[in-house]
């Protein structure tokens, strides 16, 4: 499909960078309807430390972008918050606030496609495999 906005290939009506994104939620409700109740019940636990470990940086620092200083506004967006070392290779690292980073979307995107396509991001890649030894 074309999206509405730009016209290039998306999924649905919009591609990644114009899909409507929504706020990090303030509680998480996700209805429990799976069969693996137990991995059901983990999936969710973390997903709660995630938020609220996202929520808790938010309130830390200035929301501006830490690779082009643009202003992010003041309601937390999942897509501002960017994990250095990806969290599914590097769990240890997942919930370490040096391995965050805040973007802009079309920053998020941009290194999503090309993790190497900013210096900052690299210079901090580096010091985190330093950090936990790394090669």
């Amino acid at each position: 499909m074309k999206c509405k906005v730009c016209g290039n290939n998306g999924e649905s009506e919009y591609c990644f960078r114009h899909k409507p994104r929504k706020p990090l939620s303030k509680t998480s409700s996700k209805p429990l309807n799976t069969l693996d109740k137990t991995s059901y019940q983990g999936k969710l636990d973390r997903s709660k430390q995630m938020r609220e470990f996202f929520l808790n940086y938010w309130k830390k620092i200035p929301h501006y972008s830490e690779v082009s200083g643009k202003w992010l506004g003041n309601e937390p967006m999942s897509t501002y918050f960017h994990h250095i070392l990806p969290k599914e290779k590097y769990p240890e690292a997942s919930l370490d606030e040096e391995n965050i980073i805040l973007l802009t979307l079309d920053e998020h995107t941009n290194v999503e496609s090309d993790i190497y396509k900013y210096e900052e991001v690299n210079r901090r890649r580096e010091q985190l495999k330093q950090k936990y030894n790394l090669s």
